[in-house]
């Protein structure tokens, strides 16, 4: 086994030395991935009319037994992103409910929202295919409907899903499939199919809420353990895309098949694997993800999950595919660089706050992390949970938080509060009285919620309040208007996570 370490330090440092510095003169982005300003994972990318919509499991650092609210991110050109409130409403993401396991032992949980398939729009009603997962770990994945891509979603098999407490006249509803990660297919026919863990799928009935038919599973190359599976179609071509391992380790392997949506499929010429890490562009584990395909175009869009800082602290990338004459997937290859804008950005003041001196009441330490990957897993026969093979590398990356990130235009750095600040304060010096017209601040888990205020000064010395938020909102960015003459701004953090991917000063 060949072993190498290096470390990438995340940091203002590494920003100013890798070739970044032309942020400090323009807002515009030099990198696009990650492509959100939040820990999100299993993202499925698609447009309706003139915006573009990311919809994701939300990570929220607590493992898998907990995670944020579903959260729908909304953009008009696929490099600003917004979001506003959850999309289902009707079950207490927050709330521990009590159970008893197998063995009984009392235990308490949490429900969960996990891996929404890509949407679907029929009719002016649009289907959402999400994982929910009860309190107690059973799982299943549903189908909701809504009359907008913004929600409210409902269970459309029922009123909702229940845990320990009485109907009282509601019906439970039932899940499409009894397992995670199911995502839908419509051919050009206008059949509907499902895809889900460990390889297996089945066709729809005519409204999308049974099983027609039993389910099938397919065959691949690779048999170790398998989710986030997809399909997509391109002239004439259907592909089966499936993940292997997990972790930094993460990798998507594909089949093809000229027949139909569930086969036969056949292993394509060439690397089946068709994306894994990067340890030179120093991008891990590409996940469970999705194809986009650019509405009219032969543009084709893989988003995926990267592995963060471990854990649930994983950040949404996206890079584009390329095809072979036979059809087969050029291997793709992950990096910071993104994808950009598909669509005419909206026109807006210029970001006075890129290079600004910033400080904060505190920050944490850095945190380094180690992980050993396989650099050539498609020279491997089989894939299990776990390489094994010749050429696994370890390497190791360090993630600071220090202040000056919240304004290096990244969607992968931020400022971090220590945990036992009880007053987190962020301020900015802008170097002159400037007029500002706005603020936008995109804080560290934003599906939480937050609470904030603002002020500005002249001087550094005397403040005057020009915006609060005295509830927690979920939201983001959370948006100061109207802010008026000032040198120094300064944020601090009344509720919810003291921390800010990136903070945005918009004026002249």
């Amino acid at each position: 086994m060949r072993v190498q370490v290096f470390t990438l330090v995340i940091s203002l440092f590494n920003y100013l030395l890798s070739g970044t510095t032309a942020q400090a003169q323009s807002s515009t982005p030099v990198n696009f991935n990650p492509v959100v300003p939040d820990n999100i994972a299993d993202p499925s990318v698609v447009k309706f009319n003139d915006t573009f919509y990311l919809y994701a499991t939300t990570d929220i650092d607590r493992g898998l037994s907990m995670a944020g609210p579903p959260v729908v991110w909304k953009s008009k050109d696929f490099v600003n992103w917004s979001f506003s409130g959850t999309i289902i409403n009707s079950i207490d993401w927050n709330k521990q409910y009590e159970y008893t396991d197998d063995k009984g032992a009392k235990k308490t949980g949490y429900f969960r929202y996990w891996a929404p398939g890509k949407p679907l729009m029929r009719d002016g009603i649009y289907y959402l295919f999400p994982t929910i997962v009860k309190p107690d770990g059973s799982t299943g994945t549903y189908v909701m409907t809504a009359p907008t891509p913004d929600g409210p979603f409902h269970f459309a098999t029922g009123d909702g899903i229940f845990f320990n407490e009485p109907l009282n006249g509601r019906k439970e509803a039932t899940a499409l499939v009894p397992d995670i990660d199911g995502e839908p297919f419509v051919d050009s026919d206008g059949s509907c199919y499902i895809y889900w863990r460990r390889r297996m799928a089945a066709k729809l009935s005519s409204d999308w809420l049974l099983l027609d038919g039993k389910p099938v599973e397919i065959a691949t190359k690779h048999s170790g353990y398998s989710e986030g599976p997809l399909l997509f179609k391109r002239k004439g071509i259907y592909y089966y895309v499936y993940t292997l391992s997990g972790h930094g380790n993460y990798v998507n392997g594909y089949m093809m098949s000229r027949t139909g949506p569930l086969g036969p499929f056949e292993v394509p010429a060439g690397k089946d694997i068709f994306i894994q890490s990067s340890l030179e562009n120093k991008v891990w584990g590409p996940g469970h993800g999705n194809v986009f395909q650019v509405p009219g175009t032969d543009d084709f869009i893989f988003v995926y999950l990267e592995y963060g800082e471990g854990s649930t602290t994983r950040q949404v990338f996206a890079n584009r595919m390329h095809f072979n004459a036979d059809g087969t997937i050029e291997p793709v290859i992950v990096d910071n660089k993104g994808i950009g804008y598909l669509a005419k950005p909206a026109t807006k003041a210029n970001n006075i706050a890129t290079g600004a001196v910033v400080t904060a009441s505190s920050y944490r330490e850095p945190k380094t992390v180690s992980q050993s990957i396989e650099t050539n897993p498609n020279a491997l026969i089989n894939i299990g949970n776990n390489f094994k093979g010749p050429t696994v590398e370890t390497v190791s990356r360090t993630f600071s938080y220090m202040p000056q990130l919240a304004v290096d235009g990244s969607n992968g750095t931020r400022w971090l509060a220590k945990t036992d600040d009880h007053q987190p304060w962020l301020m900015i010096d802008l170097g002159k009285t400037r007029s500002i017209s706005s603020c936008e601040m995109y804080f560290v888990f934003p599906s939480l919620g937050h609470a904030w205020q603002l002020q500005r000064s002249d001087d550094g010395v005397n403040w005057q309040t020009c915006a609060t938020q005295q509830e927690i909102t979920v939201r983001s960015p959370h948006i100061a208007s109207k802010i008026g003459k000032a040198r120094f701004l300064r944020l601090s953090v009344t509720q919810g996570t003291a921390g800010l991917w990136e903070m945005k000063v918009f004026g002249k």
